[in-house]
């Protein structure tokens, strides 16, 4: 799973109801992304939240919606595409 870093703080996120758009060029990544492809985002605070690819428009510009947040746990799990399994289990 990729992780995409964004320049904006997590409450800023959160308050977003609509997808927020990201350049290809702008993510880091060697390999374009597909639509409906699951990510990490990663914010200005250095909180995850998930995200999917919704939309791509030429560029590419990448749409995505911004899930929950994540906790380290589970953002390295799906980082390492592993279930997520919580320690107090």
């Amino acid at each position: 799973m990729e992780v995409v870093h964004l320049p904006a703080r997590g409450r800023e996120l959160d308050e977003t109801f609509r997808p927020v758009a990201v350049h290809h060029t702008d993510t880091g990544l060697t390999r374009h992304l597909e639509r409906g492809e699951e990510i990490v985002l990663t914010d200005l605070g250095g909180d995850f939240h998930s995200a999917k690819v919704l939309l791509i428009d030429e560029g590419p510009v990448y749409h995505f919606f911004i899930g929950a947040r994540l906790s380290v746990d589970e953002a390295a799990g799906r980082m390492a595409d592993l279930p997520f399994q919580s320690r107090s289990a």
